[in-house]
């Protein structure tokens, strides 16, 4: 987990001014520790990741405890086959960030090239010797230059709507890698403050949910009544109720774009 990753889980109150600022600082000044100062390299690999020094990279158990999320909590979005994960572009990136991006799993024995879509976009594979390896994930770029994000999306949900179930599960995906970076003591101190161990089912915590393009707003639709939710960031991110009980997880979120006023295409 980085600095960046304040946009993504924010708590009310003194959780958000004081508790989730001293587990980012644990967190980042802990994946530092584990960066070696150079990738080992590999002969005749195309994608060049020993020329750079401290890449970006996140471990491979970290991730697959995601894996492991979306299957436990499957139920939450059962049309879901499959949860991607996102490489997105930090603050200040150029236009081309997404120009050249390449990934792979590297461990000691283990070499595994992941396909990125467009939007930085990939599924990660099962792979018991990485684990075993305790691999890492490592692009051709510098660390901090990206944000890395859940994407879990149900077949049956229209253009420009997300389904709430859909987010719940993308959350626990989340945190199931947040707590795996965060020390003991520190997931200690925030279940007490939240009262469960189930982050995402506490009204407490906020997860913004990225969107590219950006939005001008975005509704939830609860029968004859419209939410208008928190928009936030320039509008590439929106706040959705998910451990507010009171919405199913079928309930869908409107969302707006800014430059065409309505839904994006089906790709997106």
């Amino acid at each position: 987990m980085t600095s960046d990753d304040v946009d993504l889980l924010s708590f009310r109150g003194k959780l958000s001014s004081t508790l989730l600022f001293a587990i980012l600082a644990a967190c980042h000044a802990a994946a530092q520790a584990d960066v070696p100062v150079e990738a080992p390299a590999e002969t005749g690999q195309s994608i060049h990741i020993n020329s750079i020094r401290n890449p970006e990279l996140k471990s491979y158990r970290v991730m697959a405890a995601g894996l492991d999320a979306f299957d436990d909590h499957h139920a939450l979005a059962p049309r879901a086959r499959e949860v991607r994960f996102q490489l997105i572009p930090g603050p200040g990136a150029p236009d081309n960030a997404m120009q050249d991006l390449s990934l792979r799993i590297a461990g000691n024995e283990t070499s595994i090239v992941l396909s990125l879509a467009a939007d930085g976009s990939f599924t990660l594979p099962r792979s018991a010797q990485a684990e075993r390896e305790d691999a890492d994930l490592v692009t051709n770029r510098k660390k901090d230059a990206y944000r890395w994000q859940a994407s879990v999306r149900s077949d049956d949900v229209p253009p420009g709507m997300r389904r709430l179930g859909d987010l719940r599960l993308q959350c626990q995906v989340g945190i199931a890698i947040a707590k795996k970076e965060t020390p003991f003591l520190l997931r200690t101190l925030v279940a007490a403050k939240l009262r469960t161990t189930d982050w995402c089912s506490a009204v407490e915590l906020k997860m913004s949910t990225y969107s590219d393009p950006a939005i001008a707003s975005a509704t939830l639709l609860d029968g004859g009544r419209r939410v208008a939710l928190q928009v936030k960031n320039g509008g590439t991110s929106f706040l959705a109720p998910l451990g507010d009980t009171r919405y199913a997880d079928d309930t869908l979120i409107e969302l707006v774009y800014k430059d065409t006023g309505a839904a994006p295409p089906a790709s997106l």
